[in-house]
């Protein structure tokens, strides 16, 4: 009785030895970006065209167009929903994909103007939004770079950028400081609409109003 139980492997021990080989695994997953070629894999298991997924995932079909061309890298939000629904009972699965015919996206990417004001100034610029990123620039050569989120539901994009400002470059807020530094902006606008107005939230605590216009359309890929 006691041999057995000195040479018994405890079944605590085998799910300890499971649960560290599984962290591992996922802690390799979460490191390894979905590439061009495992979207093309996703899309020809599941026997999804290109238009299909950008309705799934709610982007243009250029978007599509430019992840699998390798000129635009798959955002992190894509890559999730792809492993989410590789995880799902293949019930779940078809549910999703019998909601096809009635998703579509009216996310528009471009080039949109944008006006703002602060209390101690005003300031214009362009920001362009291209397949989930949003980057530009204004005049006094304060960088815009972030991305966004298109919700299908609100028709709202809501939209999280990081601005960078040069040297000694005063911002509508009144700060400035004799090296490179920056703030967090978020909002929420309607793509759909040619112009509107904004309200901007900042890492600085105060909210700043603004106004967007939509300038021209992307070009189409290659």
């Amino acid at each position: 009785m006691a041999r057995q139980f000195l040479h018994a492997k405890p079944k605590i021990v085998d799910n300890v030895v499971h649960l560290q080989r599984t962290h591992n695994v996922l802690l390799l997953y979460e490191h390894c970006r979905m590439t061009s070629k495992d979207l093309k894999s996703f899309l020809t298991e599941f026997e999804l065209t290109q238009s299909d997924f950008a309705r799934l995932v709610g982007v243009t079909l250029r978007a599509v167009a430019l992840w699998l061309a390798e000129e635009r890298t798959v955002p992190m939000t894509v890559d999730a929903y792809v492993r989410l629904f590789r995880l799902l009972p293949a019930s779940l699965r078809q549910i999703e994909l019998n909601r096809l015919k009635q998703k579509g996206t009216n996310m528009r990417d471009g080039m949109f103007g944008i006006t703002f004001q602060g209390e101690h100034g005003r300031g214009m610029g362009v920001l362009i939004f291209d397949s989930g990123r949003v980057y530009g620039t204004d005049e006094a050569a304060v960088r815009y770079d972030g991305d966004y989120v298109f919700d299908e539901v609100t028709g709202l994009v809501d939209v999280k950028v990081k601005v960078t400002y040069p040297p000694n470059v005063r911002a509508v807020q009144g700060i400035s400081n004799p090296y490179e530094w920056s703030i967090h902006v978020e909002t929420k606008f309607d793509p759909r609409k040619n112009s509107g107005n904004l309200k901007l939230t900042t890492s600085l605590g105060k909210p700043l109003n603004a106004q967007y216009v939509f300038l021209r359309s992307l070009p189409e890929a290659a």
